[in-house]
């Protein structure tokens, strides 16, 4: 098989690809960072945790989301987010337009004067303080979930290495996708959100296979435990990654950049990045935590109330 002889050709030189992941997070950082410096946030905020206005309009021409994000930009607002309806044969128009206010009557105005025939259908709005409470509490949802795995975790393993590199490449994922999200312009919502939550439990059966694999069975070598491990493994993020490019596909084809897509987009940018970080990052931890280059250090010994 040509990829196992392949496989096997990295694995004589297998721990300097441990570069690989620590390179993508440094270079996820500085993305973040730079968007940081540039936007005053690491990742734009949807109207969700931003409050603001949400305008749903019917539409009787053709358009483009860029086209309507430039005609609110020429008005004076920026950060706008435009999304198509579908309802039947019908095409709709949703904008999002962040803080100050934005009344039905103006949200008309702006898309009359450009040529376009709409009428508002309904607003909503948001009011920045309920944004803001919003998004403390899913942070501190993100935060809880991400604790609780890794207790789970270094409870199953009881040895700080194995544990630590599972979180490593959990981490790592979440860590791409922000970048991802800050390049591509994928706002934080409520859904994206929720893709990432998401990404952790995908990461986290992907090591867990390899953990096992390596740490528990005795038959076979390291490096065939290892190759076994990515067999499963890769099948399992081609088959994620496979559906969540056709959800996005088939989203952006029927009512263009939505919830849904974004929501699909996240998920792929973090089930890229989780192959690397799980077979060139943990399994190469593991494999020098086996052959004892990396001490044991068992959980139970180390910690302070026992």
């Amino acid at each position: 098989m040509e990829f196992e002889k392949y496989f096997d050709s990295i694995y004589e030189e297998y721990d300097k690809y441990l570069v690989v992941p620590v390179a993508l997070i440094a270079l996820s950082v500085l993305a973040l960072g730079f968007s940081l410096v540039t936007t005053g946030e690491v990742v734009q905020k949807g109207l969700d945790f931003t409050g603001g206005t949400e305008a749903t309009y019917s539409i009787n021409e053709s358009f483009t989301t860029g086209e309507i994000e430039q005609v609110f930009l020429d008005a004076g607002r920026s950060k706008v987010q435009v999304f198509k309806t579908t309802s039947g044969e019908n095409t709709g128009l949703s904008v999002r337009v962040p803080p100050p206010k934005l009344k039905g009557q103006e949200a008309a105005e702006i898309l009359n004067s450009a040529g376009y025939n709409v009428s508002v259908q309904s607003t909503r709005e948001l009011s920045a303080s309920v944004s803001d409470a919003f998004f403390t509490q899913a942070v501190l949802a993100f935060v809880m979930a991400f604790t609780i795995m890794s207790l789970v975790i270094f409870y199953a393993f009881k040895d700080l290495t194995p544990s630590a590199a599972v979180i490593f490449a959990a981490a790592g994922d979440i860590i791409f996708a922000l970048a991802g999200m800050s390049i591509l312009g994928i706002p934080l919502t409520l859904g994206s959100l929720a893709a990432l939550l998401m990404l952790i439990g995908y990461s986290v059966d992907t090591d867990i296979v390899l953990s096992t694999r390596v740490l528990k069975q005795e038959r076979n070598t390291v490096k065939d435990r290892i190759w076994d491990s990515m067999k499963t493994g890769v099948t399992m993020s081609s088959g994620g990654i496979a559906g969540f490019t056709l959800l996005y596909i088939v989203s952006q084809m029927i009512v263009g950049p939505s919830e849904l897509s974004n929501i699909a987009a996240v998920m792929v940018i973090g089930l890229l990045a989780d192959m690397p970080f799980t077979w060139f990052g943990n399994a190469i931890i593991l494999k020098k935590y086996v052959d004892g280059e990396i001490p044991s250090i068992n959980i139970e010994k180390v910690i302070p109330w026992r």
